[in-house]
């Protein structure tokens, strides 16, 4: 074990893990685990271990009712975000992050974990109001998804009791059952032997235990309690075959599963074997991509991977997705893949790049091992009491990991992979949509195909090497930094370059080995005509998929094997620009990948023809799926029909011409004078500049000082009610939308976001709390400065196609009372703590900043340090009801919904 980890156990049987860590500073992570979950409840209790989760939310011995959430908001511990919970097969975790600056505080949120480990009242009113909650929760699920894995469940755990225990249980217990139920099912499971508390952050860990051992000590076990059995999936030594098909299915596809005893890693040998199949599922994806992408590719995608399942056992899991009338095709183009894996193995080119890269990342993690959030730590200590494996820590983690690659031969590889290959207990589920139902292929001819793939002849993987060795021929001659700039208050160097380019340069040592970067110019798609708008529109996402200067992307990715860099083009509505990031080594490459976009950009016309045909699939499928409608509609809604921001008509993807695509990217880039570059991250200014100049001031430029034209995609004006009928559940999901434009400046902006997250507090009390008409609710703020001043607030929901009516009334009383009465100091508190909270958090991150100071640019505000504290003190009850009243106004209302056709 970890020595920097203390674990103990007090006489009752409870265990607890303490653990200092300043990531984040001034802050801890508190997890309650329980060995309890759906598994163990009765045929009378099913949904009863999730729901008494839910009820540690409504109220202990030290919190009654909804006093906890309402005390922790107000702490800066937001519900959801922070404060949460989840119920599993086996178990039942409790999480809460808090601060550990508020001495009061602290001490609150370790008897809020002494209450709920044994001390929750579940009082008879508690319990019948949060029924209702836990049906939309229930609800919240329902579609295609759910009813699939309905059928499969019972086959994926072979007929065992896992089948009849998801979680969110049945309609019938939950809203039927007993109270005594519910208390029995804490009175039996909840108890110090099955439970244990981990608490890792900036604690003092000796006052922690201290706490622990008075706070805990006195938790008791029934007299007589029951034994805790583990319930295991048996491998039967069968094969299974199922055929589901549903409706709203968008492709074909089948699903493999080859199961096997679970691995838990407790030893070196256990983590050898994690070792062989990480490189095992890197190497095998790599195989099947490159089969995707091949010109009239034989399948949409397919993939395979060794991982975790359920229980006792994991297992060899992947999927093939099928072209319209291809499936036999893509059956045997997949399973030959497979079968070339299982007779050839891999290549050792394939088995080096694959170490290279994992060894690469583990030292990664190692290098930031000082800067592992406490998040981390605290869900290793939780597989640990759960499960038992292994947590030795990152330091001995990352030389064993080494040292397994250095022993590891392709021989041995081949070998143990071998095992994955079972010709027993293998399932295959064959997933299509209800309209070919008569035409799908009998589990003997899917078989029968399988077994055709493999007798037939198969060659060996040729591991085509990729002839470039750099990425660059020659590098360019650099630029000249022609002003040099400090903004003191932010801690920025800003240069200017001879070729027009800026940048902005902010070190930090967040992290030890990241660096983020941003480079965009205003323009972007409004500079294109609507002529050229669809080609400009797949412009960035062709060149992204078509590699760069004379290699493919397969190419590229080999060549840059074991590097930690990422960089990306884009062209968005306003802008076009690259954004990546990287190592602090592997800067240089990520800078030579900038410039080959700028300057040698391509495109591949096979990568071309796939992403046109997977468009194409996608109209097919588009009215299947009635979120997938709902969302189309709501967007053409939104976007008050302009084609600029609706889906490309199916029509147009026989319009689409690469060449044209390639020739507007290069028009996008041509000119480097009006980009800004920021770079966040641990690097050194003065070190950097020689890479920057040579690889941004290098780069052409024409001067042409380009700007966002306005083109009026505003929000539609008026009243506008839309509903979308489809679909067979009973779930109906309701959007409300308050837009309109304002003169936009920082403070306004804020006025409205704090307005929506007080909105948001109030809905989520009258509609979840008191009414139980929902599970969630979302409200949110967005506003612009560019091209226009421009904002909309959002509300969204799914429920009861039945109560859709009563809870709009409800919104809208909701929003009538914050215009009239105002808003409650209360909900003032807890907005301010929880934003606080959380943005103190963002300061200590690299793409926080990185946003900000893009952010900044791109609408031409002065860059200053962020003053939270005065941008707070604006914000009170009656500057947010003077917001509402000016901008919760119905002049501009859009109210959409979603309903079953049965409604």
């Amino acid at each position: 074990m970890d020595p920097e980890v203390t674990i103990g156990k007090l006489p009752n049987g409870f265990t607890y893990y303490i653990r200092k860590n300043t990531t984040p500073e001034k802050r801890a992570v508190m997890y309650l685990v329980n060995k309890a979950g759906s598994i163990l409840e009765t045929d009378e209790q099913r949904g009863l271990a999730h729901f008494l989760e839910h009820m540690a939310f409504n109220g202990t011995t030290h919190y009654p009712k909804n006093e906890l959430v309402n005390y922790l908001q107000k702490s800066g511990v937001r519900f959801g975000a922070d404060l949460n919970a989840y119920t599993g097969f086996d178990e039942t975790v409790y999480q809460l992050p808090v601060s550990t600056e508020d001495k009061t505080v602290f001490r609150n949120a370790m008897q809020i974990m002494r209450d709920w480990a044994q001390e929750l009242t579940l009082s008879d009113e508690e319990i019948d109001n949060e029924r209702g909650v836990i049906l939309e929760e229930k609800r919240q699920h329902l579609g295609s998804a759910q009813r699939i894995q309905d059928k499969v469940m019972p086959l994926s755990v072979n007929q065992s009791l896992y089948a009849s225990r998801l979680p969110i249980g049945t309609e019938e217990v939950l809203k039927n059952f007993r109270h005594e139920q519910i208390r029995a099912f804490y009175k039996d499971w909840y108890r110090p032997d099955l439970q244990a508390l981990i608490v890792v952050g900036d604690v003092n860990v000796a006052q922690i235990e201290k706490s622990i051992r008075a706070m805990f000590s006195d938790l008791r076990s029934p007299a007589q309690p029951k034994e805790r059995k583990y319930t295991t999936i048996p491998l039967t030594g069968k094969n299974q075959f199922l055929v589901v098909t549903d409706p709203e299915v968008a492709t074909t596809r089948l699903e493999l599963s080859i199961k096997q005893p679970g691995n838990i890693i407790k030893t070196k040998t256990d983590f050898s074997n994690t070792l062989i199949q990480s490189l095992f599922n890197s190497m095998v994806s790599d195989r099947l991509n490159e089969v995707a992408r091949q010109k009239n590719a034989p399948f949409l995608s397919g993939s395979v991977g060794f991982s975790k399942m359920m229980a006792n056992i994991s297992g060899l899991n992947g999927r093939v997705v099928l072209k319209p009338g291809e499936t036999e095709k893509g059956i045997k183009a997949w399973w030959t893949e497979l079968q070339r894996i299982k007779k050839y193995g891999f290549t050792a080119g394939e088995l080096q790049r694959a170490k290279t890269s994992f060894i690469s990342s583990i030292s990664l993690s190692y290098k930031e091992r000082d800067k592992t959030p406490s998040e981390s730590y605290v869900k290793e200590y939780v597989r640990h009491f759960l499960e038992g494996e292994a947590s030795p820590g990152n330091a001995y983690e990352t030389a064993l990991y080494k040292a397994s690659a250095d022993t590891l031969t392709l021989q041995g590889l081949n070998a143990v992979i071998q095992s994955y290959f079972k010709d027993t207990d293998r399932d295959l589920i064959l997933v299509a949509n209800d309209k070919q139902k008569d035409s799908l292929p009998s589990e003997a001819m899917v078989l029968q195909w399988m077994n055709e793939a493999a007798a037939a002849p198969i060659a060996a993987y040729e591991d085509k090497k990729v002839l470039r060795t750099t990425l660059l021929d020659n590098v360019p001659q650099p630029g000249v930094i022609t002003s040099e700039k400090v903004i003191k208050d932010l801690g920025i160097t800003s240069l200017e370059f001879s070729n027009g380019l800026k940048v902005l340069l902010k070190p930090t040592t967040f992290k030890k080995d990241e660096i983020l970067f941003n480079g965009f110019n205003p323009g972007g798609l409004s500079q294109v005509s609507d002529a050229d708008f669809y080609n400009a529109s797949i412009a960035a996402s062709l060149v992204s998929a078509s590699g760069v200067s004379d290699m493919t992307q397969a190419e590229l990715r080999k060549l840059l094997t074991g590097k930690n860099v990422s960089v990306a083009p884009f062209i968005s509505e306003t802008s076009e620009g690259i954004s990546g990031g990287s190592a602090d080594e592997d800067l240089e490459t990520a800078l030579q990948l900038v410039y080959l976009y700028f300057t040698s950009p391509r495109k591949d016309p096979v990568m071309f023809s796939n992403m046109t045909e997977q468009a194409r699939l996608s109209y097919a499928n588009a009215n299947k799926a009635p979120r997938q409608l709902y969302s189309d509609t709501l967007s053409a809604v939104m976007a008050n029909y302009h084609f600029r921001k609706m889906q490309m008509p199916e029509q147009q993807l026989n319009l689409l011409d690469a060449d044209q695509a390639l020739a507007i990217y290069k028009n996008r880039f041509a000119d480097a004078a009006g980009f800004t570059f920021t770079f966040v991250g641990n690097f050194n200014t003065d070190s950097i500049k020689p890479l920057l100049a040579r690889y941004l001031g290098s780069l052409p430029a024409l001067h042409r000082r380009e700007e966002v034209k306005d083109l009026q995609l505003n929000y539609p004006q008026g009243r506008v009610v839309k509903k979308v009928i489809v679909g067979k559940e009973p779930q109906a999901i309701v959007t409300l939308a308050f837009s309109g434009s304002f003169p936009y400046d920082a403070a306004t902006s804020d006025q409205m976001k704090a307005l929506a997250g007080v909105l948001n507090i109030r809905l989520t009390e009258r509609l979840r709390e008191q009414e139980a008409g929902v599970y969630s609710v979302n409200v949110n703020a967005n506003t612009r400065k560019v091209p226009s001043g421009e904002y909309m607030f959002g509300i969204n929901f799914i429920c009861d196609p039945r109560n859709v009516e009563s809870l709009i009334l409800s919104v809208n009383s909701e929003i009538m009372k914050l215009k009239t009465t105002g808003v409650a100091d209360d909900d003032v508190v807890k907005y301010k703590a929880g934003y606080k909270s959380s943005v103190e958090r963002a300061f200590k991150e690299n793409g926080f900043w990185l946003n900000y100071i893009i952010s900044a640019l791109f609408n031409g505000d002065p860059l200053q340090q962020p003053d939270i504290k005065a941008r707070l003190q604006k914000i009170t009850p009656e500057t947010l009801q003077q917001t509402a009243v000016k901008y919760f106004n119905n002049a501009n209302y859009i109210r959409a919904i979603l309903v079953p056709e049965s409604n």
